[in-house]
């Protein structure tokens, strides 16, 4: 399937996120990794698939589930709970009727939480996909979502 383009080189266990962000990552719409995925890396790499399975649940930048093509993470460290990441998630939450761990129905957002995205002095932050936005106010969330919805259009 996917695995043999990933790289030329012999595989072992250190490469297994390398693998997870090329099955994630491989279709702009998809992001997450199928079932099949997961035992082809393990057949791959010569894991069981609770091993796979295992590191796969550690990182929360992966999902065995389907997740949106856009993927809300706001940090809930305390720094950020200071800077009132509480008010940003209910904006985001209100803004496009989901909670942590939906997707919207068109399958554009995906809202999730997450303990910390190692900028606190710049709360509060929330990365879109693998972009980091600090020192958010509600009209920059605004204007990242209805960028986001433009680009899908575009």
């Amino acid at each position: 399937m996917g695995i043999a383009k990933v790289s030329s080189k012999e595989r072992n266990r250190e490469d297994i996120l390398h693998l997870f962000h090329s099955m994630q990552n491989r279709e702009i719409t998809k992001n997450y990794i199928t079932t099949n995925e997961r035992k082809e890396i393990a057949q791959t790499l010569g894991l069981s698939i609770a091993e796979v399975d295992g590191v796969l649940s550690f990182y929360h930048l992966f999902s065995t589930s389907p997740r949106g093509r856009y993927v809300l993470r706001i940090c809930d460290s305390l720094s950020c709970r200071i800077g009132n990441s509480l008010e940003v998630y209910g904006f985001i939450s209100k803004e496009l009727g989901i909670k942590r761990g939906e997707t919207t129905k068109d399958g554009l957002f995906t809202l999730e939480i997450v303990n910390c995205l190692g900028s606190c002095d710049t709360a509060p932050n929330m990365m879109i996909n693998d972009k980091i936005y600090t020192k958010l106010t509600l009209e920059e969330i605004d204007a990242l979502i209805i960028n986001c919805r433009k680009e899908v259009t575009a």
